[in-house]
């Protein structure tokens, strides 16, 4: 079970440097390129160095549990994906897209990982970062459909999560595993290391430059009530259900749990811009749930804790 001195300190942590972000980014010391740039750098090396640290701290004896995740995973994504196909089926255009694109993905990897190393170590880790390739896979396929139909064509996904950096790291970590006779040299070890370290305060500061061009008197309406129930508290509650039902180990119950209670993911506001919707109701998709998630997150790493303990 998560201690709960440590679930409350973590989070106090993460709010204090989002709150950091937030006051950088209204003060002019990063601008919204700052912002992109940095969000760069987590993509393809924070992130990445993460998920190889994680996998350097496990063995093969964690295998099948990771295909129970993929198979958990997929079989979410695909849930969710058609429950969006029939939700919001009268709605103008411009929001329509936002609103199933929120429902489907949760900021499972910005959020995520730190928020699942900080409660359950590398071994929790390595879950979340097999947990993501499916994510990942229908994030660039049918999620793009959300916005433009036909973006998600076959081989665009199929070069789009072959070539992400997150993705080539846990495939390259998932390998390692098979090989623990192949040692990294030290120097080249305590560089990943050294990344690895970086995640949770440049993910949270990143996360508070864009609540930061936030206009926050402006973000509340009906819809923002509801993508925020459904994301934050139903949904997870009906996977905790499920994953209960099915009797799964604890430790992938309570990480694919976990998971599923993030908040809106970061890239519904980049394509709402993207492709000319709502951009200022997709950007406070993301801020509010990410505050609100503040509180529901610490809540869902106690429940999952006495469920499956």
């Amino acid at each position: 079970m998560v201690d709960m001195k440590s679930l409350l300190t973590m989070q106090g942590m993460m709010f204090t440097m989002l709150l950091v972000g937030v006051f950088i980014r209204r003060k002019g010391i990063v601008t919204s390129e700052g912002r992109k740039s940095l969000t760069n750098l987590l993509v393809n090396l924070i992130l990445p160095c993460n998920i190889l640290y994680a996998f350097s701290k496990s063995d093969t004896s964690a295998f099948r549990s990771m295909i129970v995740v993929i198979i958990m995973s997929a079989l979410i994504q695909l849930t969710w994906y058609i429950l969006s196909k029939f939700l919001w089926k009268n709605m103008d255009d411009s929001r329509r897209g936002i609103m199933r694109y929120a429902f489907q993905f949760a900021n499972c990897g910005y959020l995520g990982n730190p928020v699942i190393e900080g409660l359950y170590g590398a071994p929790g880790l390595v879950y979340a970062s097999v947990f993501l390739l499916p994510v990942r896979i229908f994030m660039w396929s049918v999620g793009l459909d959300c916005f433009q139909e036909g973006a998600g064509s076959f081989s665009k996904t199929l070069k789009r999560t072959i070539t992400h950096p997150c993705v080539l790291a846990t495939l390259i970590g998932v390998a390692w595993m098979f090989f623990p006779q192949v040692k990294l040299p030290d120097f080249l070890y305590n560089t990943i290391y050294g990344f690895n370290q970086c995640l949770t305060p440049l993910t949270m500061l990143t996360i508070g430059f864009i609540m930061g061009e936030t206009d926050m008197r402006r973000i509340f309406c009906r819809d923002l009530g509801v993508i925020t129930v459904l994301r934050l508290g139903i949904q997870p509650l009906i996977v905790l259900g499920v994953c209960y039902l099915l009797h799964l180990e604890p430790l992938v119950a309570e990480v694919i749990t976990v998971l599923v209670s993030m908040p809106v993911a970061n890239t519904t506001a980049l394509l709402a811009s993207q492709h000319d919707c709502d951009y200022g109701f997709a950007s406070g998709l993301v801020v509010f749930t990410t505050l609100v998630s503040m509180v529901t997150i610490p809540v869902y790493g106690m429940l999952v804790g006495v469920v499956f303990a």
